[in-house]
């Protein structure tokens, strides 16, 4: 009991950091975007390395995302909440004990090179280059870690948005520097009459003890209302890595997924 309301008490907290980074960046902001997404699978495989299988294969997960420009740049907020038996397996909790509820938090803002020096890219494959920061932060082996680097914005034939991210990082559970490329497009397109998604995400992290990680969530979405304002479909989550025990470590966990945009 004491955990469980321990927990809640940190939720909160995380809660309203995010509101308060997010209501702090809006006021300067000449475009935002939020949503929150709903999304579940049986088939949450364990996986130590990302913390997030649980006991049944049973696991829902709550996201409420951020992005929005300013005036040199633009910044990325996001919230993970992990709900299954037992997530990330036995004794993952605080102090060694079960939980059935796992966080995630990314902050990564990126400041514009073209826009602090006023100079025009035109209308080439490299749209802008930002110098970035991402700051990660889960419950899950209390894990953490500060990420420095380039990111750029490409011209993607059939994206309306597409980031490449290069970056050194720094970990509390690796020695030395490390490295991660971060991979996010937005490509929405029709058929007939409706308006669907691919959308994606690739993180590819160097790591002392599991090798090269991967982990890739594109979605296939349909708007169920105008504009993309509510989306569902299916997120086919991918994740390898090296097994420290032995061989290696693949999943492919597909999702039902509901996505609400503000």
């Amino acid at each position: 009991m004491v955990y469980q309301s321990k927990k809640k008490q940190i939720v909160a907290a995380l809660f309203a950091v995010a509101s308060i980074a997010a209501a702090g960046t809006v006021g300067a902001e000449d475009f935002s975007s939020t949503n929150i997404q709903l999304f579940a699978t049986s088939r949450a495989k364990t996986d130590v390395f990302n913390g997030t299988g649980t006991a049944n294969e049973n696991l829902t997960v709550f996201r409420a995302e951020h992005y929005g420009t300013w005036k040199y740049g633009d910044n990325y907020i996001a919230l993970d909440l992990f709900n299954g038996k037992q997530v990330g397996g036995a004794t993952s909790g605080s102090f060694g004990a079960n939980t059935n509820n796992q966080m995630f938090f990314v902050y990564q803002p990126r400041i514009s090179l073209s826009k602090a020096a006023n100079v025009n890219l035109g209308n080439g494959f490299v749209k802008d280059v930002y110098l970035s920061y991402r700051r990660e932060q889960a419950s899950y082996a209390n894990f953490y870690s500060n990420n420095y680097g380039i990111s750029v914005d490409l011209a993607v034939p059939g994206t309306v948005f597409f980031e490449q991210d290069f970056l050194v990082r720094h970990t509390n559970t690796d020695s030395g520097t490390k490295w991660l490329s971060r991979t996010v497009w937005l490509a929405p397109f029709k058929v007939g009459s409706a308006g669907m998604h691919f959308d994606g995400l690739v993180l590819v992290r160097s790591t002392d003890n599991f090798g090269t990680s991967i982990l890739a969530q594109p979605d296939l979405l349909f708007d169920v209302l105008p504009k993309g304002q509510l989306q569902v479909g299916v997120r086919l989550e991918y994740a390898r890595y090296k097994n420290p025990a032995g061989g290696t470590y693949s999943r492919t966990s597909p999702f039902l997924l509901a996505k609400l945009a503000f």
